[in-house]
């Protein structure tokens, strides 16, 4: 029986024609001679493989045909209207790269240098001499593009040499004249040569490009194999793994990828760069960067996927920031493998997925008294531990620093400054005496404490946990350090054996007390998705000082694969008025960024009140929901009340919308309804387009958060600002509107 591979494709077959092509396909795997199905080769094609099949009378589908060991194979190109199902067959060419084995679906159409569709070519307009001025002042010269590809000294020889880049392809790159030129000479060519080019436009070097999509060479001893040995060896390589995926009769893998293919590509297609961090084992935790929109969170998925099957009797925990983001989790897992191992209980074998002051709870909540006193002892000092609420800490530091005597100034008495004090000197080092308060380093606090100064924190800390403890509440931080503890007194220490973070950036101590606790050291005991740019609360805590060790065990993805390079070049100039640094310290660069997509330029609209600003929102809503009923539309705002007001705004234009948390957003988004939410609880989320609204000068960053801040913890809460709004950028997929009343944002990109 014949069998199927499905190449992804940037094609999408409309909603009607997915069960036809479904059709279509298991009659082929069932008998590629069915009369009805009429798979006929094309006259003067480029390649006497290619075939096309009927979906309907409409439209037809193109394939190729090919033989392995005796068995027939067809690779599922995609659907096109009938008579340019006919022109497209004919000019296609399926082949095993001769350089890296890579298997590739070439297009043989001509490919110009030059041509009259695209933009002229820019250039500097020569200057007058003394003689020639005309006495009236000339306009800038327009900067003359040059090529970066040409640039770096490539040529299309080398290129096909080191790469094996398609010569056509790489004639029309090199020949182009901007940057519009360069995107339309490659939109053609075969998803790993696009992948490539856009690294060397992005200054990558050759080895970088191979080392990214593990691009090899094929071996002299397999030069002269047979076509069908080369293509049956070639769906080992990564980079064929990237568009191409075999599915063989499975009917029900079949009708998963068809359905799903326009927006759940990532769970059938990974990239080269994703799928070395979803396969590899460490002796040790490993921490994965990467920007909004780079796929940590797939890599986190299908590496979860991996360790559980690796290991049916593994205990695998998936942690992330939030509940909503935990579902969110446990959603996708379910959609990339229903069968999926589950754990009945925290602990034992199978994957458990939480958000992560969820874990700490239920270890407390499981606790035997005893347990729980020691803990208490040694992170509180005091058995006494009643944990009837949980605080954010800011009544209590109040009230603390008011019975208090204290000599602090105003920068330091305040619960900000104490409560990240609080978490990140004394809960990371596990602090109950004074004596270790005031000889432990406080190294990257950035505010100095003299002794004279310490002594009155500590005054005040001692204040605050009794003031907790006669409320019979605690600090979220405090809960996961009582976590901490309770594990680390059992016999069999963890309740895990692998631990899979994402979102990690904002972690705070009492998170990694916990983290570190959960899972025994050992190999693949951590592995930690994280972003210092989208790190909008919290503090950066080096993971060395709670024994996450991770050094030369850290990697980053620089492939942006879900908005488009306009948006991603907006976003990113969001950052640039500041200087990031990752969990360890290290500095955290923006420059290595890129996307395969492009669109419209993002849109800055500046009103003369929030009514225009509605306005300009409601016009877009329209106009998109008018192009597509695909469209998901996000409004985000920076606070709850802003958020009502749009709501009811855009009710009264006409556009009904919602406000939702990021837990209920998932069926909004699935119902077409616009949804209205906070910057903070759209952390994780996509849209296909997004506005971002009231960003004046007035709502980010919030005065309120400065006031009376010393000046590392008010550059700190002013970098968390200025993430909040990359964050709500990076939302977008396809377009992305900002607007604001008033004076701008201060962090908003020119």
């Amino acid at each position: 029986m014949p069998t199927i591979t499905m190449m992804k494709s940037k094609q999408k077959i409309d909603g009607s024609l997915k069960k036809k092509v479904f059709d279509m396909l298991t009659k082929i795997t069932d008998d590629d001679t069915t009369a009805g199905l009429h798979v006929e080769p094309v006259k003067n094609a480029v390649d006497h493989r290619v075939r096309t099949a009927r979906v309907d009378i409409n439209h037809r589908a193109i394939l190729f045909k090919e033989t392995v060991e005796d068995d027939t194979h067809y690779i599922y190109v995609g659907t096109w209207p009938h008579d340019d199902a006919y022109v497209e067959a004919s000019r296609k060419r399926l082949q095993v790269n001769p350089i890296n084995g890579v298997l590739e679906v070439l297009n043989e159409s001509p490919v110009p240098s030059e041509s009259k569709n695209l933009p002229k070519p820019l250039f500097t307009p020569p200057k007058k001499g003394p003689s020639e001025s005309s006495g009236t002042p000339e306009p800038p010269a327009t900067p003359v593009f040059v090529n970066p590809i040409g640039a770096a000294g490539h040529t299309v020889d080398s290129l096909y040499e080191k790469l094996g880049l398609d010569r056509r392809v790489t004639g029309a790159v090199l020949a182009a004249r901007s940057e519009a030129e360069l995107d339309t000479a490659t939109e053609d060519a075969p998803a790993w040569q696009q992948d490539a080019l856009l690294g060397l436009r992005a200054g990558m070097s050759v080895d970088d490009v191979k080392d990214e999509l593990q691009l090899g060479t094929v071996p002299d001893k397999e030069k002269d194999l047979p076509e069908s040995e080369r293509f049956k060896k070639s769906f080992d390589k990564p980079a064929t793994k990237m568009q191409f995926t075999y599915v063989g009769e499975d009917a029900e893998a079949l009708k998963d990828i068809i359905e799903n293919s326009s927006f759940d590509a990532w769970r059938t297609f990974l990239h080269p760069s994703q799928q070395r961090y979803v396969d590899k084992h460490w002796n040790g935790p490993f921490r994965l960067s990467g920007g909004a929109g780079t796929g940590k969170t797939v890599v986190v998925l299908h590496r979860t996927r991996a360790l559980a099957l690796a290991n049916p009797a593994a205990r695998v925990v998936v942690t992330t920031y939030t509940k909503g983001l935990a579902a969110s989790l446990d959603d996708q897992l379910r959609l990339l493998d229903p069968d999926l191992p589950r754990a009945e209980r925290l602990g034992e074998p199978g994957v458990w997925v939480t958000g992560i002051d969820a874990l700490g709870a239920q270890i407390v909540k499981s606790a035997s008294p005893t347990e729980l006193a020691s803990a208490g002892l040694a992170i509180l000092d005091s058995s006494d531990v009643r944990l009837e609420g949980r605080t954010d800490g800011r009544q209590q530091w109040n009230e603390a620093l008011s019975v208090t005597q204290h000599a602090l100034d105003a920068d330091i008495a305040n619960p900000t400054f104490l409560g990240e004090e609080y978490e990140a000197i004394v809960l990371a080092n596990s602090i109950i005496t004074k004596a270790d308060y005031l000889r432990v380093s406080r190294a990257g606090r950035g505010t100095a404490l003299n002794r004279t100064r310490r002594l009155d924190v500590w005054n005040v800390v001692e204040a605050f946990r009794a003031i907790c403890r006669r409320q019979a509440t605690a600090t979220y931080a405090e809960v996961e350090a009582l976590a901490a503890a309770v594990l680390g007194s059992r016999i069999r220490p963890g309740v895990a054996d692998h631990v899979v973070v994402d979102e990690a950036q904002d972690f705070n101590a009492g998170h990694w007390l916990l983290l570190r606790a959960a899972a025994p050291v050992g190999p693949d005991d951590l592995f930690i998705a994280e972003d210092s740019h989208q790190r909008i609360y919290g503090q950066r805590i080096p993971l060395s000082r709670f024994g996450i060790k991770i050094v030369g065990r850290s990697r980053r993805l620089t492939l942006n694969y879900r908005t488009t390079a306009e948006n991603l070049h907006y976003a990113v100039g969001i950052l640039s008025g500041d200087a990031y640094r990752d969990i360890e310290g290290d500095e955290e660069s923006t420059t290595v960024y890129r996307s395969l997509r492009s669109g419209p330029v993002p849109t800055i609209e500046q009103g003369r009140s929030f009514a225009d600003e509605l306005d300009t929102a409601a016009k877009a809503i329209s106009r998109w929901q008018g192009a597509s009923e695909e469209a998901t539309i996000g409004i985000l705002a920076r606070s709850r009340h802003d958020a009502s007001r749009i709501v009811e705004g855009l009710n009264e234009r006409g556009i009904p919308s919602r406000t939702s948390t990021s837990t209920a957003a998932k069926n909004a988004k699935d119902q077409g309804t616009p949804l209205v939410m906070t910057m903070h609880g759209a952390k994780g989320m996509e849209f296909s387009h997004v506005i971002l609204m009231g960003v004046g000068a007035k709502s980010i960053p919030q005065a309120a958060a400065l006031t009376s801040l010393a000046e590392a913890e008010r550059q700190d809460v002013l970098q968390r600002e200025r993430s909040l709004l990359y964050v709500a950028a990076s939302r977008a997929r396809d377009e992305l509107v900002v607007t604001y009343s008033g004076e701008p944002s201060e962090f908003l990109a020119a």
